[in-house]
């Protein structure tokens, strides 16, 4: 019985992996993978062998092909190569934020965004990454949203058209509120209330026809949130987004796609807002 998994055999051999991602391309007679690979010929022959010998490549008249066992180690040599590079464009950003608050099936999609950016402050600019999230907001026609923080600057900046949707915390209402009960607001609210609903995800992201953007905790936070523990609610569980000084930026239009898919799943499990208002401040909202 072979001691290595078929996935572990083939990545553990720079030669193994490139003939099986070439082959899944097409088939691949022998003296092109030769002549295309940069490795000498016993090394390209004793590996053709051992691919087959393991069931995953069979050679026909035309050329050596995958198997249908081939076909889905492929499948994971991509992903996971995909996932490294996704990393490593930025390695300290996923050292210290928590990918754990993002819904599962999402965060094994982050590598299909591709290309990204991470905005950061500085000393000479503290306020950079808040200024580049007010920029998306104030340049966009309309966003879908998501917060778990109040921000006035954000409030400001949010596109009022009827396409726009937040969907944000008990905790924004709550301060949102207050501020406008304590006069720190002239107006409480310029959205229809059909386009904010409640949600208890501790991430901001912005999605418009241009840009995905999203902030994460830090991993100093405290570790509950509700993908990890989904019997905890309570927001003062949690650290604060707000609090973070990095931001993902993307343009990809997987990017797009990847956030667009995201909002409506939330979108999907959350609360109407009304009951919640009325219960809370009766003498404020109709």
């Amino acid at each position: 019985m072979p001691s290595q998994s078929p996935n572990e055999f083939v990545l553990t051999s720079s030669v193994r992996t490139e003939i099986v991602l070439r082959v899944a391309e097409r088939v691949t007679p022998t003296d092109m993978l030769l002549s295309e690979i940069m490795a000498s010929d016993s090394a390209i022959y004793d590996a053709l062998g051992t691919l087959r010998d393991r069931g995953l490549l069979t050679q026909s008249d035309t050329g050596w092909e995958l198997t249908a066992h081939g076909s889905l180690v492929a499948d994971s040599v991509e992903a996971w190569q995909s996932s490294e590079a996704f990393l490593e464009t930025n390695p300290m950003f996923w050292k210290t934020h928590r990918t754990s608050v993002i819904p599962p099936q999402f965060r094994r999609r982050l590598p299909e965004i591709g290309d990204y950016e991470i905005i950061r402050d500085t000393p000479q600019d503290p306020n950079r990454s808040e200024d580049v999230a007010i920029s998306i907001l104030e340049s966009a026609d309309a966003c879908e949203l998501t917060t778990p923080y109040y921000s006035r600057r954000h409030q400001e900046a949010i596109p009022t058209t009827p396409d726009t949707r937040l969907l944000v915390t008990r905790g924004v209402i709550d301060v949102s509120f207050q501020r406008y009960k304590d006069g720190h607001r002239e107006e409480l609210n310029n959205l229809a209330p059909a386009t904010i609903r409640l949600t208890d995800c501790q991430f901001a992201s912005v999605v418009t026809d241009e840009k995905l953007k999203f902030e994460l905790l830090t991993v100093s936070g405290p570790a509950t949130d509700r993908y990890d523990e989904p019997g905890s609610t309570d927001p003062s569980d949690r650290g604060s987004v707000a609090d973070t000084t990095a931001l993902f930026v993307s343009e990809t239009e997987a990017a797009l796609q990847w956030g667009r898919d995201l909002f409506a799943m939330l979108w999907a499990e959350s609360d109407p807002l009304d009951p919640y208002v009325k219960r809370n401040f009766p003498d404020l909202w109709e």
